[in-house]
């Protein structure tokens, strides 16, 4: 895809710089980046060749004109970036969770409908193609009425402490698969009952599990942990490898047939003297020295949407709010022990 899509990356740690390379691959300019550690942007902002740079980015945008801008900062500044960015006029590309408030997401989403402007929620997981099957086999009636979806996604046990201080779990890994349970049935969950067994050491949740209703009567369960032993097999490779291990599973069941798939599979592996390698290649796989797979799916999207060429259907600005009003709604469910309503503003 050629473009003359001019970005701003906001957030220059291994996502942000996983990002820019992504966009920059797929066409964009790469024209500011912004980062809270002035030598973090500033040295992203070299590798592209750009001297736009900050720790500002209302500052930054009034220096610098840009179509769009991609946030892959901390969860919590998600939506003032977001809102910082629709103010100069740029459509948003905003890292999951699209928001912390649903209130702050709805806001936003009305700020930028209200401008002409584009939001896209970084919701991975539906431009991959274990996922995309899953759905086509809905959609084309192979599997008949759809009755419920199982979702299950366990992680390296040292992760919880990696992140745990910083953001609430249901933000960094249940939001993965809250997004998918909205993207396999097309609806809005209605409420959410979930339940936790916490860590003693850290007193943060070590798993939880949730049950997702729907007004059609459907179902979706969820299921995290952080139970994976550090010598667990490591999956993430491609562009942004990390240590550990992601062991997910979900499964579709219809009134004349399910299709089940896993995240950890014996079809690849490989052994040597760092360890053992079970890696998904689904997510940013690098070939031939670029990144493929749904990362560079989900940003030509992003690409083609801001420049006009597609409608924003693959992640609707009111898809992005149901996922954090049902993220919301499982912390609730959380903290009460009871079932909670999804609220949209």
């Amino acid at each position: 895809m050629t473009t003359s899509l001019r970005i701003a990356i906001a957030g220059a740690g291994r996502f942000g710089t996983l990002h820019a390379r992504a966009w920059r691959e797929a066409g964009a300019e790469i024209a500011a980046v912004v980062d809270a550690d002035g030598a973090r942007a500033r040295g992203l902002a070299e590798t592209y060749g750009t001297a736009q740079h900050g720790t500002d980015l209302g500052q930054v945008l009034a220096d610098t004109p840009v179509d769009a801008v991609v946030v892959a900062s901390d969860e919590a500044s998600h939506s003032r970036l977001t809102d910082e960015a629709i103010a100069h006029g740029c459509h948003v590309f905003v890292e999951k969770p699209f928001s912390l408030d649903s209130a702050a997401a709805a806001r936003s989403i009305r700020t930028a409908e209200a401008a002409g402007l584009q939001l896209i929620a970084g919701h991975i997981s539906r431009f991959a193609q274990p996922y995309a099957y899953l759905r086509e086999a809905l959609d084309s009636g192979r599997l008949g009425d759809l009755w419920s979806v199982r979702l299950r996604r366990d992680f390296t046990r040292s992760w919880l402490a990696d992140f745990g201080h910083r953001v609430h779990p249901a933000w960094e890994s249940c939001i993965h698969d809250i997004d998918l349970a909205i993207f396999l049935t097309g609806e809005r969950p209605a409420s959410v009952y979930a339940l936790q067994v916490r860590d003693a050491g850290s007193g943060f949740p070590a798993s939880m599990s949730a049950l997702l209703r729907f007004d059609s009567g459907r179902t979706a369960t969820i299921e995290s942990a952080w139970s994976v032993p550090d010598r667990g097999p490591q999956s993430l490779a491609g562009a942004l490898a990390l240590d550990g291990t992601i062991a997910g599973e979900a499964e579709v069941i219809g009134s004349t047939g399910t299709v089940k798939q896993r995240l950890v599979s014996d079809g690849l592996v490989e052994w040597n003297e760092r360890g053992v390698f079970a890696p998904d290649l689904s997510l940013w796989p690098e070939r031939n020295g670029r990144i493929g797979g749904a990362l560079r799916e989900e940003v030509e999207h992003a690409i083609a949407v801001f420049s006009g060429l597609v409608p924003n259907e693959r992640m609707p600005h009111r898809e992005a709010l149901w996922s954090v009003a049902t993220a919301e709604a499982m912390i609730r469910s959380l903290d009460s022990g009871q079932p909670e309503d999804v609220l949209t503003a």
